[in-house]
């Protein structure tokens, strides 16, 4: 090429020509980085785990996948085409399928998942529960001891508390929705956390339990996991220590933003393990409990399996609820507190209280005033709080104590998420001199 300090470059031909090709390749060097732009602007760095990974070991290591789609993707979604509220059953199997596809061959790393690619929500390392470094688990409601002989709430040989873990993940239009609320890390905005239509959130979750006291695990998918450690005759939660122990998949957890649950916007589906039924692999035997598109029980908004050959415990009223989950819950209840700042449990604290928690909400409107909304989607209400609260000093007041006191972390978290069994209820937390959870308890 011409150094062009010549006569020939200084031409007006050659010049000329020297410049349209300039501004030919300009034009398609700009398209070409706007497109890779295009195509990485929703990556990001959140932290995948907090969690010191121990030296010398070689398993697994737990990956955020946080490349969330810059636009929104347009795949084929199978069970459009069945009505959740007539076919259930065939609706809630067809998205189970949708969710393993690729996701077994991928062994659940889904940022590298063959067909298509998943997405995990930020900020759900944070504190003693936050995300352990092989799996990606958080901590999840603990299972109680049964107060009596035959009576755990896992299945009659249960004698112990044991812990229960889980990892979620979004698929592409979800994802595509959390990268907006995502898209200034340090300042997240829940309003933009209404999922397009066909957004499908699926949650594995395991427990310690073994299987001489919970006989169908047998054979079940087995995992490692970076868990707390305690014996299970107690049920402490805080800031235990953690190692990597043993983990069995009890249960699966979809939900499903769909129009057509019109008092709500979303089909939940819960599945649970059954080892003594038909199957090749443990895929293949998870059973479903039941379908659930909104809470009035009198309008027969959901479907129970009766067939489904495990200990199961409803929810309340008869509600769809998984085994790990709180009987006196419900899948759309539970979710239906999504929102930040939280401001209610996830748990109505009284009988008098159940009807507010039992009502149909749609999925922009806040469980509490003043706060907003986050779409039926606790991981983005949590994430969204967990950073809010790495950044401000928490003091809380107790009955017993009624002077000021530091909370750890860690308690904050497992109070404002109700899952630990002995949270229900939370005590009250104050920030900057105002109460933030829950208001007016």
């Amino acid at each position: 090429m011409c150094a062009c300090n010549n006569r020939e470059c200084n031409s007006p031909l050659i010049s000329g020509s020297i410049k349209k090709i300039a501004t030919r390749y300009a034009g398609i060097l700009a398209a070409l980085v706007a497109g890779i732009y295009q195509q990485n602007v929703m990556a990001q760095n959140f932290p995948s785990s907090n969690d010191k990974i121990p030296a010398g070991w070689t398993g697994p290591v737990f990956k955020l996948s946080q490349d969330y789609p810059a636009t929104l993707p347009q795949d084929p979604l199978p069970w459009q085409a069945i009505d959740p509220t007539r076919e259930p059953e065939r609706y809630a199997r067809t998205v189970y399928n949708y969710v393993l596809e690729g996701n077994i061959q991928a062994d659940w790393d889904v940022r590298n998942n063959k067909v298509r690619r998943w997405y995990h929500a930020p900020w759900m390392h944070y504190g003693d529960t936050g995300r352990e470094f092989i799996r990606g688990l958080t901590r999840e409601r603990t299972s109680p001891a049964p107060g009596s002989a035959g009576k755990g709430e896992l299945g009659p040989a249960q004698t112990r508390c044991f812990q229960n873990w889980a990892v979620g993940f979004y698929n592409p239009p979800g994802g595509y929705q959390v990268g907006k609320v995502w898209a200034k890390p340090d300042n997240p905005d829940a309003v933009l956390s209404q999922f397009p239509n066909g957004t499908v959130i699926a949650k594995l979750l395991f427990t310690t339990a073994p299987d001489d006291e919970l006989p169908y695990l047998k054979n079940a998918v087995e995992w490692q996991a970076n868990v707390h450690v305690f014996s299970g005759v107690t049920c402490p939660s805080g800031a235990l220590v953690r190692r990597p122990q043993t983990v069995r998949l009890l249960q699966v957890d979809i939900a499903i933003k769909d129009a057509r649950a019109a008092e709500t916007g979303w089909v939940f589906a819960t599945l649970s393990y059954n080892g003594n039924a038909a199957g090749a692999t443990p895929w293949e035997r998870m059973q479903l409990v039941g379908v659930m598109w909104g809470n009035d029980i009198a309008k027969n908004q959901q479907w129970i399996n009766k067939m489904n050959g495990t200990p199961q415990h409803l929810g309340a009223g008869g509600r769809l609820n998984g085994p790990v989950d709180n009987p006196r819950s419900s899948c759309i209840s539970c979710h239906a507190t999504a929102q930040t700042p939280s401001r209610s449990p996830m748990i109505a604290p009284s009988q008098a209280d159940a009807p507010r928690w039992f009502a149909n909400y749609p999925g922009n409107r806040a469980f509490d005033a003043g706060a907003t909304a986050t779409d039926y989607s606790l991981q983005i209400a949590m994430g969204i709080q967990n950073l809010n609260r790495s950044k401000t000093p928490v003091r809380s007041t107790s009955s017993k104590d009624p002077g000021p006191a530091l909370i750890p972390a860690e308690d904050i978290k497992l109070m404002n998420r109700a899952f630990d069994s002995g949270r229900d209820i939370p005590l009250p937390i104050i920030i900057n001199k105002a109460l933030e959870y829950p208001v007016g308890r």
